[in-house]
């Protein structure tokens, strides 16, 4: 349960929060499952000192299976609907739904492989030019302002060569449609095909460095673009790693990402079960 009120560091604006949550895991044996579930109303300031409502509801899901020692199925569920006293203009919805596979064997684990199909479906809340208080913002923290609706497929593979050198890859294809005008909502295709090629050296006890090769191809706007990502990691025990490396390329290696702002400095954390 949380109430609470938020202050725009910049404007002043407030926004009085009232949220309750619930969530819930079960574990037994090859199966995991959690879930969540939260409802949330926030009274917020606009630019002209008038006061508007939104509520939000949100779900996440995730469940793993382990089919057999080597196999495991892995799915998850988020979905979203926030509605605006404002108007429709102003209100949301979100749906992301991922099925995926994944090799790992036990006895010999040179070779591990992920299988993943993705259906998502993002309507941004708010609107960037008169409610920017309350609207959509994406990772970068700038207004979210393109529909999408995509299905993506991918392959990642991994090999151990040695003990200390790994190669791997991963291809990555969407299919979908964006729009820029919700109020006039008109989608064009938008299909994308990812390249990547890895290679990952393990140089002592605790430290790794990673080099990829990256190519984004854009069918439908004639374009392509390519570069390079490094990184540097460190090992802090057998379930978790930390890095920093460097983003040559403007593009993510996530195809639900339209942004092209993702060059420049990151920071990877890396856990494992």
């Amino acid at each position: 349960v949380e109430a609470g009120t938020l202050e725009d560091n910049v404007t002043g604006a407030e926004t009085e929060r009232t949220a309750f949550g619930l969530g819930a895991g079960y574990n037994f044996g090859d199966t995991v499952l959690t879930s969540a579930l939260e409802y949330r109303v926030d009274a917020s300031e606009n630019l002209d000192a008038s006061v508007s409502e939104r509520k939000n509801w949100l779900m996440k899901n995730n469940l793993k299976y382990q089919i057999n020692p080597d196999w495991r199925f892995i799915a998850k569920a988020n979905m979203s609907k926030s509605t605006s006293s404002l108007g429709s203009l102003y209100d949301g919805d979100f749906t992301e739904f991922v099925l995926g596979y994944g090799y790992r064997p036990v006895k010999n684990d040179r070779l591990n492989a992920l299988f993943k199909y993705t259906y998502f479906y993002n309507l941004p809340y708010g609107d960037p030019i008169y409610d920017p208080l309350t609207g959509q913002l994406t990772g970068s923290g700038i207004p979210a302002v393109t529909i999408q609706k995509n299905e993506i497929v991918s392959l990642d593979l991994m090999y151990d060569l040695t003990e200390r050198w790994s190669i791997g890859g991963k291809y990555a294809h969407r299919t979908g449609e964006v729009a820029l005008d919700r109020e006039n909502i008109n989608f064009v295709q938008s299909r994308a095909n990812l390249y990547i090629l890895r290679a990952d050296w393990h140089f002592t006890h605790r430290w790794d460095a990673l080099i990829e090769a990256r190519l984004l191809d854009l069918p439908d706007a004639a374009d392509k673009r390519s570069g390079g990502v490094l990184g540097l990691y460190r090992h802090v025990n057998e379930n978790f790693k930390f890095g920093v490396g460097y983003n040559f390329t403007d593009f993510s290696d996530d195809l639900t990402n339209l942004d092209f702002n993702s060059k420049g400095v990151f920071i990877n954390l890396v856990g494992k079960i």
